[in-house]
């Protein structure tokens, strides 16, 4: 017996602490819900024994900031880790045990935590990153290492239309027309959704055969909307437009909701040979495209 707790105290006495050290890495991955976004990392504490030891957090900055621009950041309470069992929310500049044993422990100790943000809106496109300082206290020492938790929001857009297809017709009266535009019978309203500065561009690569000159119009547009062309433009073949442009269509960056925006068109068409429209029906196709970076 007194062999044993002679080559205990030997092992204290000579432990090295080049064998003890914490460490995290991310186990990939980011899930971003309407919400909350999680990501997960593992923390290592390395030692080769110990009698006791804790494992803290505390985070290095009060906000997670988005790293191209820092005027948008989530505060750092919003942040929570969770082990399976038991959820932790992280404070600014206070630590936060997430494991306390007092047992012997040979070769270390491993655990996954998934890091939660929560209660988010729409968030800016970019990466957001915080530090956070994890630590190891053994019974005679303390270890640091400092994490850097980031996570990408990708740009989200979408375009939809209430009206398809747009129809433009014609009757016996004016089918000789050839001073007045024929507009069409439901003009078609373009809804929008963006996270990031966006324009919108009419695309004529699948125009097809104009049986006369078309034409579009914006006729009206919702807030979002900051720059956009209202005369009347003459439609051709294998052309991109620039429809319009405009910001986030959101209520609030950070903690708003997207918002419903959108662009209002007329097409028409008026007797481009002076003599008489052709009969029949006839589709000309355009399509819609939102890009980022509008502004």
């Amino acid at each position: 017996m007194k062999k044993i707790i002679l080559i205990i105290f030997f092992l204290i006495l000579s432990f090295n602490p080049a064998y003890c050290s914490i460490s995290v890495k991310s186990l990939g991955g980011t899930i971003i819900s309407p919400n909350q976004i999680s990501t997960s990392i593992q923390v290592n504490e390395n030692s080769l024994i110990s009698f006791r030891f804790a494992i803290k957090v505390k985070a290095l900055d009060p906000y997670i900031t988005n790293t191209s621009n820092s005027q948008y950041k989530i505060p750092i309470n919003q942040l929570y880790l969770h082990d399976g069992e038991n959820e932790f929310q992280i404070q600014p500049n206070i630590e936060i045990t997430l494991l306390s044993l007092n047992d012997f422990q040979i070769a270390g100790y491993t655990r996954n935590y998934t890091c939660i943000i929560k209660n988010i809106g729409v968030l800016p496109p970019g990466t957001y990153s915080t530090k956070l300082q994890f630590q190891s206290q053994l019974a005679f020492m303390t270890y640091n290492t400092v994490y850097n938790l980031s996570f990408t929001i990708p740009v989200t857009q979408d375009i939809s239309s209430l009206t398809n297809p747009v129809n433009i017709k014609l009757t016996p009266d004016n089918v000789f027309e050839t001073n007045t535009n024929i507009s069409n019978v439901t003009s078609p309203q373009i809804l929008i959704k963006s996270n990031d500065n966006w324009k919108l561009i009419l695309d004529t690569s699948k125009l097809g055969n104009l049986i006369g000159k078309y034409y579009f119009q914006i006729t009206g547009v919702s807030k979002n909307v900051t720059d956009y062309e209202t005369s009347q433009i003459e439609l051709l073949p294998n052309k991109q437009y620039v429809l319009a442009k405009g910001t986030p269509t959101v209520t609030e960056l950070i903690t708003g909701n997207y918002s419903t925006d959108y662009i209002n068109l007329k097409f028409s068409l008026n007797n481009a040979s002076q003599t008489y429209l052709k009969e029949g029906q006839f589709n000309n196709y355009v399509n819609y495209i939102i890009q980022s970076g509008g502004n």
